[in-house]
């Protein structure tokens, strides 16, 4: 169908005002894997995709028992929190923190206080992220003060140290992800983090989480010499069951093939806005498309079109598990997160998160494509069409936030789209007011036409996408080019040049999957086309290398080792390997690459599985994630997590 034709009526049709009042909705339940609220609000958005007149809505129920195994790792127990005071002295004393006033403050599946509250000594351990600041205090029975960090998995480190220590409970003041100078514990101190205990099987104390302000009030109390305080927790882990929620729209010659998108009804807080938006968009769009189909306005798509709301990851495990048939017919898997943040009030942007270069795809440069064609907010000044963006939309390279990084493995390409950075992730303070409908209308309308371009995709569509990627992979390497003539990178940039540049070649060739045997067989064009364009992207990187320096790398014997996935499941990110080795790592990273920060060795750690196929050394390995992320790596560093990993029976070497 023509593009323009398709970006009016799907523009003309989106109704932005309806998503948001769907996500406003969702929010005035606490949403919790297997909890009452999590449930209203999955049968809410049931009830809302039933209005939407989609053509088949079911629902496939799971257990979260703490015992059944999806891609051989086991679903977490239900948890359901109920109530919680935090207060200096005693039961009588200043209160800290309630849940009435903070629902994100109790860490999901942590345990309940005894019956009636408990006043105990808090033991001040800093930062808690040595055994030292365990053992040179008396912390057992009592409670662990812990101190936030900007290492967003100190707070697992520290709670499990705890925990060994033998404490009651851990109070916190952990801001994640912080981003200076906007999100820092200091600049931002009202806000209570929600947070997750460590291990959702061997959790053996309570937690709670205050704000800044609630932190060095109690930090000047025990200083003084008063260190008890009262805690009072009502909380439930039990054997419950999720649901994933699916609706499809039915395509006609190719339905049983998928365009399929994936979101979460979970969330932490209530009122709570953080994710509520992509149920909400998820089904605002499949709303529209349906509605244009059923007035005429557009045809039926060839492929069928899914949309499954579930459990974080976890609902992803299930449905992977139980859908292999279709996962091998599906195009693509789009993750919608918190795709409606007031970018004002949330010092945010909206954010298309690339699928990896591990699974080379033509989607990526597909989507941005669209993207640049959607309609924007205003117009310029001597013409009709709206291309001055209010919205903020741009991309960046793959982000394991969401059910986004469990495909790529699978052999199926899944970007992520959602709002970063954001001042009040998973806090108190992301409430519906946050949330903006002007951002929701732009991911869906972009969103839709990318969706229904694909479900419609047949030899000559593939062939445009073919041309899209290939003209785009030929900007790119120019323009990176041209970035590093001069500079002492040069030797590397040409070497990251010849991988990008191959990876490229590959996303071109994917787009012969839009097609089946027969038409290619009636169009042997397509594979010309495809071979015609990846010779010239060769021919560019040909002509780009030569502005550059060569410089030869210098070899990593031991990283000639092939390492090979040895279970079946996603990316186990930094399993393993010990966190303050970890912490060194990142040490020796940024003083070899500036760019590099603590947080970079999940995206590194989650590629580094994805590429472990058997065949390719720790070598290669590196160098193509050195490629896309444009981080100067060295092999040691990338087989001292694959040896973290091999101590875990997840990865053998040959």
């Amino acid at each position: 169908m023509n593009r323009q034709d398709l970006i009016h009526h799907i523009a003309s049709e989106f109704d932005e005002q309806r998503a948001l009042g769907t996500a406003v909705h969702m929010t005035q339940f606490y949403r919790s894997p297997g909890s009452e609220g999590y449930h209203r609000a999955t049968d809410f958005v049931h009830k809302v995709l039933d209005e939407n007149n989609l053509d088949k809505v079911w629902v496939e129920r799971f257990p979260l028992d703490g015992e059944t195994k999806f891609l051989n790792q086991k679903m977490p127990m239900s948890w359901e929190p109920y109530s919680a005071e935090l207060r200096l002295s005693s039961s009588e004393g200043e209160l800290l923190v309630s849940y009435e006033s903070a629902y994100s403050c109790l860490p999901w599946w942590t345990q309940p206080t005894p019956e009636g509250g408990v006043t105990l000594d808090v033991v001040d351990v800093g930062t808690g992220e040595n055994e030292e600041d365990y053992t040179k205090k008396d912390v057992k029975g009592k409670i662990a003060f812990i101190r936030g960090t900007t290492r967003p998995t100190g707070f697992a480190h520290a709670a499990n140290l705890a925990m060994a220590a033998g404490v009651a409970g851990i109070i916190t003041d952990y801001l994640l992800y912080q981003t200076a100078p906007f999100r820092t514990r200091e600049s931002l101190p009202e806000p209570v983090q929600l947070l997750r205990m460590p291990s959702q099987q061997f959790n053996n104390c309570w937690a709670i989480v205050v704000n800044y302000h609630a932190a060095e009030r109690l930090s000047a109390q025990i200083a003084k010499g008063f260190n008890k305080v009262f805690c009072d927790i009502k909380c439930r882990s039990f054997k419950g069951e999720a649901q994933n929620l699916l609706a499809d729209i039915e395509g006609t010659d190719k339905k049983d093939e998928f365009i399929q998108f994936v979101c979460h009804s979970t969330a932490g807080t209530r009122p709570g806005s953080n994710c509520a938006s992509g149920p909400a968009v998820l089904a605002e769009m499949g709303r529209t498309i349906k509605s244009l189909i059923d007035s005429g306005r557009i045809p039926r798509p060839s492929r069928s079109i899914r949309f499954l709301i579930n459990v974080e990851g976890h609902g992803t495990k299930n449905y992977i598990t139980n859908h292999r048939e279709d996962l091998g017919k599906t195009q693509v898997v789009i993750a919608l997160d918190s795709v409606g943040h007031d970018q004002r009030k949330c010092f945010s942007a909206l954010m298309f998160y690339h699928s990896p270069d591990s699974l080379p795809t033509y989607v990526n440069d597909f989507y941005v494509s669209i993207m640049e064609a959607a309609p924007k907010e205003t117009r310029w000044v001597f013409n009709s069409e709206n291309n001055i963006p209010f919205v903020n939309f741009t991309d960046l390279p793959y982000t394991p936030w969401s059910d986004n990084k469990y495909y790529p493995v699978f052999g199926i390409p899944s970007p992520l789209i959602m709002s970063w950075p954001d001042l009040y992730f998973h806090t108190s303070m992301l409430t519906p007011d946050k949330l903006d409908p002007q951002v929701m209308r732009r991911c869906g309308i972009t969103t839709a036409i990318a969706a229904l371009e694909l479900a419609y995709a047949g030899p000559g569509e593939a062939k445009d996408i073919m041309r899209t990627v290939a003209t785009r992979s030929q900007y790119r390497l120019n323009q990176i080019a041209i970035g590093a003539k001069g500079t002492k990178d040069e030797g590397r940039v040409r070497r990251r040049l010849a991988l990008l540049a191959k990876r490229d070649q590959l996303a071109v060739a994917s787009a012969i999957n839009l097609t089946n045997e027969k038409e290619q067989a009636e169009n042997p064009e397509l594979n010309t086309t495809s071979e015609r364009l990846q010779q010239d992207i060769a021919d560019t990187l040909k002509e780009v290398s030569s502005l550059l320096q060569d410089e030869q790398e210098m070899e990593f014997p031991a990283g000639n080792v092939v390492p090979k996935r040895m279970v079946e499941r996603d990316p186990p990110g930094l399993a393993g390997t010990p966190y303050w080795d970890l912490y060194q790592m990142t040490e020796e990273m940024k003083q070899r690459d500036s760019k590099m920060i603590y947080d970079s060795i999940r995206v590194i750690a989650d590629e580094a599985w994805n590429w472990a196929d058997g065949k390719r050394t720790v070598n290669e390995i590196t160098a193509g994630i050195g490629a896309e992320f444009d981080f100067d790596l060295e092999g040691r560093h990338i087989l001292k997590l694959f040896q973290g990993l091999e101590s875990k029976g997840l990865v053998s070497f040959s």
